[in-house]
């Protein structure tokens, strides 16, 4: 290499010697990734009396697997390359001295003024000096400083650190003797939602309900019938989207939806000769589907009802491969049409001349002809003709499309239903064979699509070809008021088709009887108790539900029919004693256990936010809450995609990596979180995250956070599955998870004993983090955190009456 000038700058240094020798594959191989600059790394205070230096930052470290292992230093020419290597060495010795005894991690040193170079261990003088000039590859000053700090030879000092850093003891408690077995079994609904379940499915069941005529004409949640979220829980749940004036909220009453009808009016009017296509934006689950459906069957005005046909395409029945959708859109369309009502019928051959009544005047000369040449040949080749056109589904849609809107002068609209819960790369298929198709038939098409995938790729083909064209939203119902108009719906049907005493017999085997009017006292007491009473069931609900009415029916079908809630208090109804209130931590069992008996990570709607994998490079049950707590924070800032709240996942690897975890465990973990719905990708994947994605936390990122984790009943729930590296908690785990298997539930006292260890075994991972530069410099983390909400629970347990301080949370602004 050759040095740098007696005039240069320390900067000229950097870039013209260190950052080469560093970077480039002849010479150290380093990936660029690994180098952190002074902005990324902790300052110490060095040395003592005169001599102190106070915040002292390297010029740049390299950190492998998360561990500082070598600290650079760079000086202009005009300076001592040696006095800067002694700077160095004594930061890596106090970064060092975090560390366990014993483990040094920071063990490299390499100074330069880009004349002159040294390098060697943190605790010794240089065991290479020499000019920069000899530093060649090839040259016997090169290969001694590669073999003592080249890409390779860091990489190896990294995995020795990491293998005495990482515990190897991770176990789950439950993963012995019987455990397994154990985890994996289920107990029967309650005796009393089992003779009610028919009528509970029918209305609280999230099968797609939109062609349900009893959902769409008497459940459905009018714009005037939506309450409002309270603060926090409105910052996830209610859509912030863009402020376009192109954007258009679909406003509905039980009679009209003035926006729809007058789109589709100006189509009726207008007539474009291309056809039009009109976006419908909104979240997954919150009815989209329900409300196309029901403007069809009960919104439409009387003069357009007339003229107006209909299809609904269905892209969950769509292949795979989107590339081949044409074909399946002409024939999904060719069946829906006529089933919805068109006055079209393909067996009756007048019915097919009508349809191919253009295609027949195009082929007219050839059947004179052919009847001309031969009696009757005309007739045959027309008749192979509409039998060959009746069978192509391109033909037979343009054909039915010309028939509907030119010979009979009346509207066709298409409905481009579910292509919301297609993944991002689909949608955007979608939209492009929207077009395609709208090209073909000339009709209108509405197209349903996620509002993030919109938001994200608006000004992207083929989405930026919709510039001017305005966007109709649908915002969803809240799970309190979905709930109610579907409880209100079944009730009536009980009283109506229930028999007039309802018997059942309870697990001790008492036979009970009661009126049917008693169900739905208790129906109606779980919706007051869930909904109405001053507690943050009712928030845990929500926000486990999201924005998603499906999982929210899900959700509520879930508790009434759980066999984790309490016969007694059923009895007790159904002997006119009326609906006691019960605890929360029997909603939050069912909610986390559904029909299995111990909570597992296949079970009900709530998350381990404490997992982890023993086969990380370095497990940790904090690496979900420091994911969680980090995107909650940034929930109010605008994102690095332009969405608010979205952190593209290299900032959210370089800040954890900053606080001591590894990347490869950072992504797993992180998928995870995906998985469970605690975060969501810009993609609308719900099981595929890349790394160029963006991610945010949800509201159940949220409650799982500021609620769950202050909760006895979550924390013990959890525990049997959780991971941990302390045999003597994990073998109290698995003792308590045997007397629950036996006697049905353990004591509370011993529910807190336990979580009381589990705080303890915390504390102590939190302070094993303090080791790694950049966690030790932070103020707030999400393993300080939620050791707090752990300690909270605790607190609250331990004395009934006691409430927590009226300190906002840190998670609440």
């Amino acid at each position: 290499m050759n040095p740098v000038s007696e005039g240069a700058t320390e900067g000229d240094v950097e870039t013209q010697i260190l950052m080469p020798l560093l970077t480039r594959t002849e010479l150290l191989a380093i990936p660029i990734n690994e180098i952190k600059s002074k902005e990324g790394i902790s300052a110490r205070d060095l040395g003592k009396g005169t001599k102190r230096k106070v915040g002292y930052i390297p010029d740049f470290c390299i950190y492998k697997q998360s561990l500082p292992i070598l600290v650079i230093e760079a000086k202009s020419p005009s300076s001592d390359v040696f006095a800067a290597y002694g700077e160095a060495r004594l930061y890596a010795t106090e970064i060092n001295r975090s560390f366990p005894a014993g483990t040094n991690p920071c063990c490299r040193i390499i100074a330069t003024n880009g004349i002159t170079l040294a390098a060697g261990h943190w605790d010794a003088d240089p065991t290479i000096s020499g000019k920069v000039e000899s530093l060649s590859a090839g040259t016997s000053t090169f290969d001694a400083l590669s073999a003592l700090l080249g890409n390779d030879a860091l990489s190896r000092l990294a995995t020795q650190f990491n293998d005495v850093l990482r515990s190897k003891s991770f176990k789950r408690p439950f993963n012995q003797g019987a455990g397994p077995s154990q985890i994996a079994s289920r107990i029967e609904p309650n005796t009393f939602a089992a003779d009610l379940a028919p009528v509970l499915r029918r209305y609280f069941s999230s099968r797609d309900q939109s062609t349900d005529e009893e959902i769409y004409s008497r459940a459905y949640i009018s714009s005037n019938e939506i309450t409002s979220y309270d603060r926090i829980l409105e910052s996830y749940l209610k859509d912030r989207l863009s402020k376009a004036k192109r954007r258009i909220e679909v406003r509905t009453t039980k009679r009209k939806s003035d926006a729809i009808t007058k789109t589709i009016s100006t189509f009726d009017e207008n007539r474009p000769a291309a056809g039009d296509i009109q976006l419908v934006t909104g979240g997954v689950g919150v009815g989209k589907s329900l409300f196309a459906r029901r403007y069809k069957e009960y919104l439409q005005p009387e003069p357009l009802r007339d003229k107006n046909h209909w299809a609904f395409l269905n892209f969950n029945n769509a292949p795979e491969d989107y590339h081949n959708w044409d074909n399946w859109v002409c024939e999904a369309f060719a069946k829906s049409v006529i089933a919805e009502g068109a006055p079209v019928n393909l067996r009756d051959p007048i019915d097919q001349e009508r349809v191919f009544s253009s295609d027949l005047q195009d082929r007219k000369a050839f059947y004179d002809r052919m009847e001309a040449s031969q009696a009757g040949r005309g007739g045959l080749e027309k008749a192979r003709d509409l039998e060959a056109w009746r069978l192509d589904p391109l033909i037979l849609t343009r054909g039915i499309s010309r028939y509907l809107q030119g010979d009979r002068a009346e509207n066709l609209i298409v409905v481009f239903d579910n292509v919301d819960r297609r993944e991002t790369e689909a949608q955007l298929a979608a939209f492009q064979v929207a077009l395609w198709f709208m090209d073909q038939t000339k009709c209108l098409v509405i197209l349903q699509m996620r509002d993030s995938t919109f938001e994200a790729f608006k000004h992207k083909p083929p989405l930026d070809t919709y510039r001017t064209g305005q966007i109709f939203h649908i915002s969803p119902p809240r799970f309190v008021d979905v709930v109610k108009k579907r409880l209100e719906l079944s009730l009536e049907v009980l009283a109506a088709e229930a028999p007039e005493h309802v018997k059942f017999e309870t697990r001790s085997g008492a036979h009970i009887s009661y009126p049917k009017s008693r169900a739905g006292e208790f129906l109606k007491g779980i919706y007051v108790e869930l909904f109405q009473r001053p507690n943050n069931l009712s928030r845990v609900l929500e926000a486990l539900a999201g924005r998603n009415v499906r999982r929210a029916l899900d959700m509520f079908m879930a508790i009434i029919t759980s066999g984790h809630m309490p016969e007694e208090i059923i009895v007790g109804v159904a002997q006119g004693n009326g609906f006691r209130s019960f605890p929360e931590y029997r909603i939050l069992r069912a909610l986390m256990r559904q029909d299995y008996r111990f909570f597992n990570n296949n079970s009900g709607f709530i998350a381990n936010i404490f997992n982890c994998d023993s086969r990380w490079n370095r497990p940790s049950n904090t690496l979900l809450s420091e994911i969680l707590f980090y995107l909650i924070s940034v929930r109010k800032v605008r994102g690095d995609n332009g969405q608010m709240g979205f952190v593209a996942l290299p900032r959210l690897l370089a800040h954890l990596e900053g606080l001591g975890f590894v990347r490869s465990d950072i992504l797993d973990a992180a998928r995870f979180c995906l998985l469970k719905e605690l975060i969501e990708v810009e993609t609308s994947s719900l099981d595929t995250l890349r790394e160029r994605d963006s991610v945010k936390a949800t509201a159940s990122g949220w409650a799982h956070m500021r609620l769950l984790s202050s909760r006895i009943e979550y924390l013990s729930a959890v525990l049997p599955t959780t991971p941990m590296d302390d045999k003597t908690l994990a073998a109290r785990v698995f003792d308590l998870m045997q007397v629950e298997n036996r006697a049905g539930q353990i004591h509370f006292h011993q529910a807190v004993n336990m979580v009381e260890r589990f705080e303890k075994y915390l504390r102590k991972q939190e302070t094993s983090l303090l080791s790694f530069p950049g966690y030790a410099d932070a103020k707030q983390s999400g393993a300080k955190y939620i050791v707090t909400k752990v300690q909270e629970a605790l607190t609250f347990a331990r004395k009934e009456d006691a409430r927590v301080s009226g300190q906002g949370d840190l998670l609440d602004f």
